[in-house]
């Protein structure tokens, strides 16, 4: 088993996915340990583990799907749990999802988030709103433009 990593600073890395369909509803997952709350898919870095990789692993373990393209977007920085949390905007190659079984008891595609979600989930969820804009506001049909005139 890994590692999880830490840096000099003694901060635990993780990262999580912003995962979005056409109609702006976000992929969420509900934990089937622990807290038991709907979150982003993502987890713990592993030592020696680069960020993307841990996210392609993350994702795949948690529903079951490959990361075609995954840019960072955000950070969530928690001193008093000596954590960060990278936020990635990420696009998934076809397939089907399906939970961890042990791991992952419910996924959800969701545009509103529920009130049993994580810490690191709500945070995103509210910055989503204000810091990024969400795929539904650049996806749009042939022939229209964007609001940025795309």
């Amino acid at each position: 088993m890994a590692t999880t990593s830490a840096s000099k600073t003694g901060k635990r890395l993780s990262v999580m996915a912003w995962i979005e369909d056409a109609y702006g509803a976000v992929i969420l997952v509900k934990q089937a340990k622990g807290s038991r709350r709907w979150s982003l898919p993502g987890g713990k870095v592993n030592t020696g583990e680069a960020l993307v990789n841990a996210l392609r692993r993350e994702v795949r373990e948690e529903i079951g799907m490959q990361i075609a393209t995954a840019a960072p977007i955000d950070l969530l920085d928690r001193p008093r749990s000596a954590s960060v949390t990278i936020l990635y905007r990420v696009l998934l190659k076809p397939g089907v999802m399906k939970p961890r079984a042990g791991e992952i008891d419910k996924i959800a595609i969701r545009r509103r988030l529920p009130k049993e979600a994580s810490e690191a989930a709500v945070y995103f969820w509210r910055r989503a709103q204000h810091s990024f804009e969400p795929l539904s506001l650049l996806i749009h049909p042939a022939g229209t433009k964007s609001r940025h005139g795309s």
